[in-house]
Parts: C-alpha cells; sequence; structure tokens
C-alpha cells in the first residue's frame, strides 16, 4: 500500500490508458515476441534491456496477493494463470521496458531538478493532511518499501518519460460519423410484446418410475456427489471474545459509572422561548412592560410574530445554538423571563414555561452493561499481548485446543464443513469469522500443518485453525440420494416443458397467428415492454434477454429466458426508436479512450518490431510455477 502511494503521481487519463492497455495487449505475444530457451534468469529481453526472472516472480506475486485482498479471497496459482495473470504482469514489463527503450534510443532525458519538483509537488508523497513535502515523511515512505532515494529516483525518472513518450501520441480524436454511430447504437430503443411462459403454463410431470430416477442418476452423478468436508478447530481471538474473560472490579465499574453518568439518562430540558429585538433599548422597554404585567405572548403578537417564530420547543441546553441564549435559558425559574441578551443575531428576551429535570438511570440498572463495554475496551488494549501469547505457546508445539486451554479461551470445534462453508446437512455454517478467507486457507492446508493465523479486517481480531481430519470427496449411492434425485429430475422435466411449449407458441406466431389469439387459445396474457436498451434489464426481460430482442428485427419474434428457473419470454420486436443523437459526454470519452488505446497499441507493436523482442517461455513457466515445456 505504501508503494501505492508513491505511484500515484501518475494517475491522468493518458496513465489509465496506458493501464488498460497493459491488461489487453496479449496481442503483443503472438506478433512481434519470438519464444526462446536461453537463461532461466531472464524471462524476456527488449532490445538491451532484460527483464529477470526474479523481478518477474516477485512482481507476478505482488499481484496476485493485491487482487485476493480486492476479492476477499485467497487466489490459487492455477486460478491466476487461469485468469491470465501472468501474461498480464509480463506485458506490463515489456510495455515498460519497450518505452525505456524508445527514450534512451531517442536520447530523452529528465534532470534531477525536475525530478525533484514533480516528488514535491505530489500530494500523495505528503503526510495525511498537509499540504507541503515533508523530507522526514519521504525517507519513512522509502525504509517501509526498502527503497534508497537514489533507486527511487531512478525509478521516477523512467516513469515520467514514459508518460511523455505516451502523451507525444496524444492529439487524435474520434470522427464524427462513429460517434453518430456509436450515439445510434446506444440510444436506440425497442418495445416488445410477449408472453410469459412460466412452470404454471404447464402441466406437472406425471410421478417418475424408479427406472427413470436411476437412468437421471446415472447421468448426473457428479451433481449427487457429497464433497469433501474438513474438521477443524478454531482459536477466534477478537475484542468480543477476549472480554468475558476481563474482569471488572467494582471500583472501576463505579468509577466509570460516575465519570459518564449524563451518559446513563437524559439531561435536563427547558421549553424555551426568544424574542429578537434589533437594540438593547427596544429589548429593555419591552421587559418593563412584561414586569408590568404584560404577558410575554402579547409582547410577542404586538411584534407580529408567531409561535413558530419564538418558540425553540422543549430542549435540552446543548441543542441551542447561540450558547449565551442558552446559558440565559438554563439559568431562569420555570415561568422566568431573561434580561436582555446580546445574542448572535440581536437582543433577546429568553422566556421558559416548562422545566423537565434530568433523569439518571442508578447504577444498578445499567451496571451489567456498564461492565461489557469496559471489558470490551480492555479486550481491545490487550488484544496484541493475548496474540503473541498465542503464538509462543503455538511456536512450542502446542496444539490449539492445548494453547486455549493454558491461555483461558475456548476453542470451537467445527465437524464437518465443505469448501462453500456448508455441513452435511445442507446448512450453512455462519459462526466461522471472515469465513471465505479462514476456509480458503484450511482447504489449502492439510492435518498437521502449522498454520499462520487470519487477520480479520472488520472489528480487529485473528483466527488460528487446526485441520484436524479430512473427509474426501465421495460418489453417493443412489438410495442415499433418492429424494434429491427426484427433486431434481422434476425441475428439469418442468424446465423441458416450458421450452417446448415456448417454442410451440414461437412456431404458430411465426405461421401468421395473431399474439392475441395464441395467448387467448392457452390461457395467457399479453404483455408489452417498452424502453428497452442494449445491455439494460428491464422487468422481466434479464440483459440476456434484451440481448436476444436486440437480434431480432422489427416485427420479428423470439424466445428468451426469463427471470425464474423455468421462465420463457415469447416475444414480437413492436418498435425500433432511435432517438436523435445527444452529446453523451460518457460515449465521447470512451470512444476517445479506445481511439488512444489502439494508438498506443500500434506503436508499442511498431517499436517492439524495430527494436526486437524475445520472450524465454520456459523461464515465465518456472517464474509461476506451470508445468515445464519439454
Amino acid at each position: 500500500m505504501v508503494l501505492q502511494n508513491l505511484r500515484k503521481g501518475a494517475s491522468g487519463l493518458i496513465a489509465k490508458v496506458f493501464l488498460l492497455v497493459l491488461t489487453v495487449s496479449f496481442v503483443l505475444w503472438g506478433i512481434s515476441g519470438v519464444f526462446t530457451n536461453y537463461s532461466t534468469g531472464t524471462v524476456a529481453e527488449i532490445g538491451g534491456t532484460q527483464i529477470s526472472t526474479d523481478a518477474y516472480r516477485q512482481q507476478y506475486l505482488d499481484q496476485i496477493q493485491r487482487i485476493g485482498r480486492q476479492a476477499g479471497r485467497a487466489i490459487t496459482p492455477d486460478q491466476a494463470r487461469a485468469f491470465g495473470f501472468d501474461r498480464q504482469v509480463l506485458n506490463q514489463m515489456i510495455t515498460e521496458a519497450t518505452l525505456d527503450e524508445a527514450a534512451r534510443k531517442l536520447g530523452l532525458g529528465m534532470s534531477d531538478a525536475l525530478i525533484a519538483d514533480s516528488i514535491r509537488d505530489n500530494p500523495a508523497l505528503r503526510p495525511p493532511g498537509a499540504t507541503a513535502f515533508d523530507p522526514a515523511y519521504f525517507q519513512q515512505l522509502l525504509q517501509a518499501n526498502g527503497l534508497t532515494e537514489q533507486r527511487f529516483l531512478a525509478s521516477e525518472r523512467k516513469r515520467v518519460l514514459r508518460q511523455q513518450l505516451i502523451e507525444s501520441l496524444g492529439g487524435a480524436r474520434a470522427p464524427e460519423v462513429l460517434k453518430t454511430a456509436v450515439h445510434s447504437f446506444e440510444n436506440e430503443e425497442r418495445a416488445v410484446s410477449y408472453l410469459d411462459v412460466t412452470s404454471s403454463s404447464v402441466p406437472a410431470p406425471a410421478a417418475p418410475t424408479d427406472e427413470q430416477l436411476k437412468a437421471y442418476y446415472d447421468g448426473h452423478k457428479v451433481v449427487f456427489r457429497a464433497p469433501e468436508y474438513r474438521k477443524l478447530t478454531l482459536l477466534v481471538l477478537t475484542p468480543a471474545t477476549l472480554a468475558p474473560w476481563i474482569q471488572i472490579s467494582d471500583a472501576d465499574a463505579k468509577a466509570a459509572y460516575d465519570r459518564n453518568a449524563a451518559r446513563f439518562g437524559t439531561p435536563e430540558q427547558r421549553d424555551v422561548q426568544q424574542i429578537v429585538f434589533p437594540s438593547e433599548a427596544d429589548a429593555k422597554a419591552a421587559l418593563d412592560k412584561i414586569k408590568g404585567g404584560t404577558s410575554f405572548a402579547d409582547i410577542a403578537k404586538a411584534r407580529g410574530l408567531s409561535d413558530k417564530d419564538t418558540n425553540l420547543g422543549l430542549v435540552a441546553k446543548s441543542a441551542i445554538i447561540d450558547p449565551k441564549v442558552a446559558d440565559a435559558a438554563f439559568a431562569l425559574p420555570a415561568d422566568g423571563t431573561s434580561d436582555p441578551v446580546q445574542g448572535r443575531f440581536g437582543y433577546a428576551l429568553v422566556h421558559v414555561t416548562t422545566i423537565v429535570p434530568a433523569t439518571v438511570k442508578p447504577f444498578a440498572e445499567v451496571e451489567a452493561g456498564l461492565r461489557r463495554d469496559l471489558a470490551l475496551e480492555r479486550a481491545r488494549r490487550e488484544l496484541l499481548d493475548k496474540h503473541d501469547a498465542i503464538e509462543d505457546e503455538r511456536s512450542s508445539g502446542a496444539s490449539l485446543s492445548e494453547t486455549a486451554q493454558k491461555l483461558g479461551l475456548t476453542p470451537e470445534v467445527v465437524d464437518a464443513v465443505d469448501r462453500s462453508g456448508r455441513e452435511p446437512s445442507g446448512a450453512e455454517v455462519t459462526d466461522i469469522p471472515d469465513r471465505v478467507n479462514v476456509l480458503s486457507a484450511a482447504f489449502s492446508s492439510r492435518p498437521g500443518v502449522d498454520n499462520d493465523p487470519i487477520q480479520l479486517a472488520q472489528n480487529g481480531g485473528y483466527v488460528w485453525f487446526d485441520v484436524n481430519e479430512v473427509t474426501p470427496s465421495r460418489e453417493r449411492p443412489f438410495d442415499e440420494v433418492r429424494e434429491q434425485v427426484a427433486s431434481r429430475w422434476s425441475e428439469d422435466e418442468v424446465v423441458r416443458a416450458v421450452e417446448a411449449k415456448a417454442k410451440g407458441l414461437l412456431t404458430e406466431l411465426e405461421a401468421g397467428k395473431s399474439m392475441a389469439d395464441v395467448a387467448s387459445a392457452n390461457g395467457l396474457e399479453v404483455k408489452t415492454a417498452s424502453g428497452l436498451k442494449r445491455g439494460r434489464a428491464e422487468g422481466d426481460f434479464t440483459t440476456e434477454a434484451v440481448a436476444k430482442v436486440f437480434g431480432v428485427a422489427l416485427n420479428g419474434y423470439g424466445v428468451a429466458l426469463g427471470t425464474a428457473n423455468a421462465e420463457q419470454l415469447v416475444f414480437q420486436v413492436t418498435k425500433v426508436e432511435s432517438p436523435p443523437s445527444a452529446n453523451d459526454i460518457r460515449i465521447d470519452n470512451q470512444l476517445q479512450q479506445q481511439v488512444e488505446n489502439d494508438i498506443l497499441q500500434q506503436y508499442l507493436t511498431a517499436l517492439q518490431g524495430q527494436i526486437g523482442l524475445t520472450i524465454n517461455q520456459r523461464a515465465v513457466q518456472q517464474a509461476v510455477g506451470a508445468n515445464q515445456v519439454n
């Protein structure tokens, strides 16, 4: 995270285009990459610049960990390769090296003074909230990332030169004819009439025979397999789990109650009225009339003020905005009127009609909750000490159960849980903190392994786990899953019946029958939907169904899946409307970015063709742990 702060200076549109190209530049492998099998210390070479295996491996691992944190779950090496992270990282490093070589061949340079100015002007390199560069804070950032000032300056010089090369490609604009076409495409709207075919539109399937169920089971055995289960011992350390073991003395509880008495009741409240006068003399004159027997309400009425203008309501002192008015109001007796008060808005007379005394709950009434709060507060302070004590016990070879017993904690045992967090009964296990990460780590471990704790992001704390037993996945026999097989068979039969019904209705419509006649003959209702736009779900139409609608010509028919599992929409496109092209900044920006992306990608491809690019695929596979190529 700290290193990301060091890089935040490269954020504008050009930098975003650059990053996008890095993620979609797989084409570089096929256009200008020549695969070789030279030294495994280098994964790629561009001109005279080499990308070392160690540098590539480190950047690849950093990328996996960063994405895992964002996704809230660990990314396995196989998943990372399947998602193409290895190619993304390598393409990024190749692109950077290509631009470095181009800058070197062009003789581009950047003075130390300009680099120093860019660092001083970068707000990401300043302390939070600071407006000026702080050399000491900058040195802390460098030390936290294991960088020297010279190494960082060299890295920044390369980054700035790369950005200058990219910015030199700017200036191209998307053609107006392209903008018009895209605006028309994006803003096109369609209306449809449709029949909603659901499970209620078809007869219920007849009860299946054993032969049908067994045949279905034989064809879908993988669906009914029992997943792998694991028995786990968990030691959860959070303020909430630690608090019950903390003793709060009577003296500490009473002292906390005395310090925070206002927290356990309601403050004094008063029904306050005020009249604001333009001068002190006017306020004194009004006060003399009140002393002479004129009511406060009559004074207000004579000045043309309503209750809304004068009444502040029943309020606590803290709720009155003007502190001088508040002090005056809470110094008066009931039915008392103040002397003129010079407040924020003029001279005021303050009148109090009702006083509601403050209330405080007795200590005995709030003691239990107060003790819990104090224990929780103390637990937060003691959490790290307890963490260290657990780690010390674990390092000495103690099991989680033995560690918990020695330190006065209670371990939790999960008898059987699968990777998705369910018990053999199918019930969801809900009491595992940060369940996704804990189960991901547990199913990547095995019995007898000493596992690192999982740090909890929410509320703070840690979860230690031991894998006690592993129950392998197994094929369940037919008799064990007969009810499940029957349920799935029935669901599939309904889906097939609905699909067949929808196809039959479509055939009738395409043969020339009207939708009203088809609907009437089948006990259905003709529904309509309008304003459908590409890529946007609307009512019964999912985004996939809307795509089907836009694949049919005006007055044409089609079938699409509905929102439910057994639901089909048989539709006719009744209107196609292309509103006049409007200025859509979002579309224009996307087009402009795509044009810049195309130019940048062509530039990179041309550079690599001129400079020369070779990729050591064996070293790449070794770096990411893939199978070796012989």
